[in-house]
């Protein structure tokens, strides 16, 4: 039980020291906080980048196709 304990611990500390925290200054005072982040800000920029690429995709599949449309047009007549 005792192992087990040390070993938690030591993985806590682990942990703790992987996380960064930044220093922010305000005055003369300099106080650490640790960053916020808004996941539905995150979840809306992705999900807009998202549509840009399929827009980008599409774009790329039609014009692909109406070219080779008018390739296959040119050639027959």
């Amino acid at each position: 039980m005792c192992f087990n304990s040390f070993y938690m611990s030591l993985n806590s500390l682990k942990r703790a020291s992987d996380i960064e925290i930044s220093s922010q200054l305000t005055g003369n005072v300099n106080i650490d906080t640790p960053q916020k982040v808004n996941i539905d800000a995150l979840k809306l920029k992705m999900i807009k980048q998202e549509k840009k690429d399929n827009f980008k995709n599409k774009a790329i599949v039609v014009s692909l196709f109406f070219g080779l449309g008018v390739l296959g047009y040119f050639v027959s007549i």
